[in-house]
């Protein structure tokens, strides 16, 4: 069994208890600069809520170039991104963890249930804006944080 099968299987079993599950902030996580906003505010939001929070990374998406090309690769996205993040959120060290091979479409769409938030970072070509892409919970599109403004 792989990684990627064992995450499979995860994901069916939450999704067949979602029903009897408490509503969670889902949010999909790379190595874009808009990943960390995403984060901050999911983060932010699942404890105002008192949601729990899973981050999602797909790798290996045929779709989006940006995809990171391996397991270990999406897991250290992770790592490093709560990482950045734990210092003034020490609550993000409790997040649920899903990573798996494929489209980050599908990914998003059977680790989110009804009543979830999920959210994404605002980054170009991103794939829940697809007009082929159906959410069964609502979708918030955080902003990137702003550039510094330029000395002068």
């Amino acid at each position: 069994m792989t990684f990627a099968d064992l995450q499979d299987t995860r994901l069916s079993a939450a999704a067949a208890d979602s029903a009897l599950s408490t509503p969670r902030v889902v949010v999909a996580v790379d190595h874009r600069p808009a990943s960390v906003s995403a984060l901050a505010w999911a983060a932010d939001e699942a404890l105002c809520r008192g949601m729990s929070l899973r981050l999602v990374t797909a790798f290996a998406d045929p779709d989006q170039p940006h995809s990171p090309k391996t397991v270990e690769r999406a897991m250290d996205y992770q790592r490093r991104l709560r990482r950045q993040l734990q210092p003034g959120r020490a609550w993000i060290e409790e997040a649920e963890l899903v990573v798996r091979r494929g489209s980050a479409l599908s990914l998003l769409t059977e680790a989110s249930a009804p009543g979830d938030i999920l959210v994404i970072g605002e980054a170009p070509n991103v794939g829940a804006t697809d007009a082929t892409f159906r959410s069964v919970c609502p979708i918030v599109v955080v902003p990137a944080r702003p550039a510094a403004p330029a000395d002068g």
